[in-house]
């Protein structure tokens, strides 16, 4: 019995030091001109759970003057325009890896990993963040027998489901989503969630469950599911000043809970004239009180100044 409480209480150190790994040093979350932008995530089980959330600080963590200028000295003035406006935009990925154990969190770990080095590659080669990205991820996700090992039901099958997108000093919103819930856009104006055009929010399955039909590995693989196509980029605008998007994880919007879209978007009315921070942590605090936590609850609140 002393030896199990010995390993548990290194299990939970793990977990605790796994989950402040994955939280976004203060200055990650990117500054960008009439922008301002917050995330939280609460795990399940209050120490680390299976969702991601990170940003892409793109003046502050990469050199762009540099890359740039070695661009340009390469004859490559297209790949120097593309990272000309990194300047101006943040990048911000949300994600849920199915499950919401310890071995979850590590899953989410290696996803938070592979990403940052496909980042570091994409700057270098195309100048931006392309679905280049996410077809790969998918792929490792796909073909990685480590991973599947890692998910706490060996019976299930592993998947993640993935929202990335950029946010421009313009208001604009570029994204790809992976079986993610759809992002919701709150109208200051009008005091509500706008309806978003179905063909603006085009979405794709999980990662991992399926290969792109034009993989280059796919006849070496028979996924039951079949091949999807290729990931396309959605975009959406916030116009106004006051403008409001959310992207979150399920857990904020469970279908076997009580709490309902209109609950979500009353909690954003009351505090839409507070700050991306304030109007973040009065959603999750309403979800929380209106019925008990069944899941790993991620969001992140981009407010249009």
């Amino acid at each position: 019995m002393e030896q199990f409480e010995i390993n548990d209480k290194e299990l939970r150190a793990g977990a605790q030091h796994l989950a402040l790994s994955l939280i976004p040093a203060p200055g990650a979350i990117p500054r960008i001109t009439n922008v301002d932008i917050y995330g939280i995530t609460a795990p399940l089980n209050g120490i680390a759970g299976g969702d991601l959330v990170t940003f892409v600080n793109f003046r502050e963590r990469y050199d762009l003057d540099r890359r740039i200028a070695r661009a340009l000295a390469q004859g490559s003035p297209e790949i120097a325009q593309r990272l000309q406006r990194l300047k101006r935009k943040g990048g911000i990925l949300v994600a849920d890896v199915a499950g919401h154990e310890f071995t979850d969190a590590l899953r989410a770990l290696i996803l938070h990993q592979v990403f940052y080095l496909g980042t570091l590659y994409e700057l270098d080669l195309n100048g931006e963040i392309t679905t280049r990205l996410i077809e790969q991820i998918n792929m490792r996700f796909f073909k990685s027998r480590t991973l599947g090992k890692l998910a706490a039901d060996l019976e299930s099958t592993s998947f993640v489901t993935l929202i990335y997108g950029e946010i421009s000093y313009t208001g604009r919103f570029r994204f790809v989503s992976a079986g993610h819930p759809p992002p919701l856009v709150f109208s200051r104006e009008y005091d509500r969630f706008v309806e978003i055009s179905p063909d603006r929010l085009v979405g794709y399955p999980p990662l991992g469950l399926q290969l792109s039909e034009d993989n280059a590995d796919a006849r070496l693989y028979r996924p039951a599911l079949g091949y999807r196509k290729l990931y396309t980029v959605n975009e959406l605008n916030l116009m106004g000043e006051g403008d409001v998007l959310l992207l979150y994880t399920d857990g904020l919007l469970d279908p076997f809970s009580s709490y309902t879209q209109g609950q979500l978007e009353r909690a954003v009315s009351r505090t839409r004239d507070g700050s991306a921070k304030e109007i973040c942590e009065a959603i999750v605090e309403d979800r929380k009180a209106a019925s008990e936590q069944t899941d790993d609850l991620s969001l992140v609140v981009i407010k249009y100044r």
